[in-house]
């Protein structure tokens, strides 16, 4: 199945693109369908820009390849995404309730696809065994951020691993500074702009150790200094009550991540499931 939201992972990361990216960003936008027919070449000339800027405009949108993009374009137009592009504000006082609400599932369900569908499992792959072999993992996030860190540890700790999760910068950081080459950092900001987070980060890289970013497409600081990335594509209105779908679609991912790491050592992870699920189960009333 094609992985569809190449147009809104366009979108959401306008403001991230070099000038030259940046064009050929608009030309996409404005021609999708024609972008079909298109060669590296071609939509270079079109987009007055050059093919090496085609190339990385691919890569910053985490696409492996031109014919890749080109795909997902096409998942996209099938959906007549280009024709109806979605805008949902969470605050419109002159729109019916039942209309935001249908806004707000709308919102929430194209996240979730879009960000699922663009998970590779060689990425799932690299953050299994960077989670198995750390000593150590810390779990940083600020604001809506740490609701996902806290997910990350409760999990994590519940298959056994030795984790923490902090929302506090003087914690993480505390704890970082004790950190070495063999301790795992997973740093989680949609944004990837939080500074928290990158300075948890730099602590991280200056002691050697790894750094998972859990973060939005497209180039930031923090998924530029990571080791690996898993992104999100979530669509945010800047005023807005809080984090929503790029809260749900981090979730998501990780749920992802933890699928993949028990079937892949699900002998550990049955046993662990299991010795845990025990100790709590004299705290369940009976049904």
């Amino acid at each position: 199945m094609p992985v569809t939201g190449a147009i809104e992972r366009i979108r959401q990361n306008l403001d991230r693109l070099t000038p030259s990216e940046g064009r050929v960003a608009a030309w996409i936008l404005a021609n999708p369908a024609q972008c079909m027919s298109f060669n590296v070449r071609e939509l270079a000339t079109a987009s007055q820009t050059s093919q090496s800027a085609v190339i990385r405009f691919c890569h910053t949108l985490q696409f492996k390849s031109f014919p890749d993009l080109k795909m997902s374009i096409v998942a996209d137009l099938s959906q007549d995404q280009q024709e109806t592009p979605f805008a949902f504000s969470e605050i419109n006082p002159s729109s019916p309730f039942h209309a935001i609400r249908m806004d707000l599932e709308h919102s929430l369900v194209s996240s979730i696809q879009n960000t699922l569908r663009g998970v590779r499992e060689d990425t799932l792959d690299q953050v299994s065994q960077l989670i198995v072999h750390s000593q150590r993992i810390l779990v940083f996030g600020s604001g809506a951020s740490s609701v996902v860190a806290l997910d990350i540890q409760q999990k994590l700790q519940r298959l056994g691993y030795n984790v923490w999760a902090s929302a506090d910068f003087h914690t993480a950081a505390t704890l970082a500074a004790h950190f070495t080459s063999k301790d795992l950092l997973i740093a989680v900001s949609y944004s990837g702009r939080t500074t928290d987070v990158l300075e948890i980060a730099e602590i991280v890289h200056r002691n050697r150790g790894e750094v998972v970013a859990i973060t939005g497409y497209g180039l930031s600081p923090l998924g530029q200094s990571a080791t690996v990335s898993l992104p999100i594509a979530a669509s945010e209105v800047s005023v807005r009550v809080g984090a929503t779908s790029s809260l749900l679609a981090s979730l998501a991912v990780v749920n992802t991540l933890l699928l993949y790491l028990v079937n892949k050592y699900p002998e550990s992870a049955l046993a662990s499931l299991k010795s845990t699920r025990d100790v709590v189960s004299t705290h369940l009333k009976p049904s």
